[in-house]
């Protein structure tokens, strides 16, 4: 009776482990695997290293910083160059074509840190999107050596420079700026300059975030229509005439 051969070749098959072992042979277990052939083949895969390790750090700092294991001082500008890092790698083209976005590359690499995907969905530092409130008669430590008169200007030039960002930001929209690219750093800029003036909610001030948050997830080269635009400059000269009523 003749025995019927696999129809695949298994572990015990003669043909299998000799081409196992051919395969072996041709192999040189001494040298490292390499996932590149070219110069840039390397450079990207360098910076889709370094996209993940932003990713593990960010994670790491967005915990510590909700345990309050660092401060407010300290985890601003940590967070802020991560983002900034992140924002610079990914303006490579041939990077963010391999990126895809954030979904994809999260499920090409199995990665799971919810608190730093959570902060490079929305774009924007946690002390931006919930500022911390300052508690009144308490003079905080970096407030003490400062005479009154002196913060008392500090606190003018604080004012001067949101307006000016207001100012700044409506004259990019008249001027036909639709790019994530030109108006997701003023926008920004003019969030921060918010907080260095009022940490309260004032009318206007969650459209602001919403509108970053919508830039955010915007490709660098991607435009917002427009209608969008119209919409933003209304909301933004909206923001700004609640903003100076504040500061009457």
């Amino acid at each position: 009776m003749n025995s019927q051969q696999p129809y695949a070749p298994t572990a015990y098959s003669s043909s299998s482990f000799s081409s196992s072992a051919a395969l072996r042979s041709r192999i040189p277990l001494d040298e490292e695997a390499r996932l590149y052939r070219t110069s840039g083949q390397r450079d990207l895969y360098e910076s889709l290293a370094e996209i993940y390790a932003i990713i593990v750090t960010l994670d790491f700092v967005e915990k510590a910083y909700v345990k309050d294991t660092i401060s407010q001082e300290e985890y601003t500008p940590i967070c802020s160059r991560l983002l900034a890092q992140y924002r610079t790698i990914l303006k490579n083209q041939d990077v963010a074509n391999e990126f895809k976005d954030l979904d994809s590359f999260r499920e090409q690499y199995d990665i799971e840190y919810p608190s730093a995907i959570s902060r490079l969905r929305v774009g924007i530092l946690a002390t931006v999107e919930h500022p911390v409130s300052k508690e009144p008669g308490i003079t905080y430590p970096s407030e003490q050596s400062t005479p009154a008169p002196s913060r008392a200007a500090a606190s003018a030039r604080a004012a001067a420079d949101a307006t000016g960002n207001f100012i700044t930001f409506m004259d990019a929209l008249k001027l036909n700026y639709k790019a994530k690219d030109q108006l997701h750093p003023l926008l920004g800029e003019l969030m921060t300059s918010l907080n260095a003036v009022t940490t309260k909610d004032f009318d206007g001030r969650a459209k602001i975030i919403e509108w970053l948050i919508k830039l955010n997830s915007m490709k660098a080269t991607d435009e917002i229509t427009d209608g969008e635009a119209r919409q933003l400059l209304f909301d933004i000269d909206h923001a700004y005439k609640a903003f100076y009523t504040i500061l009457e």
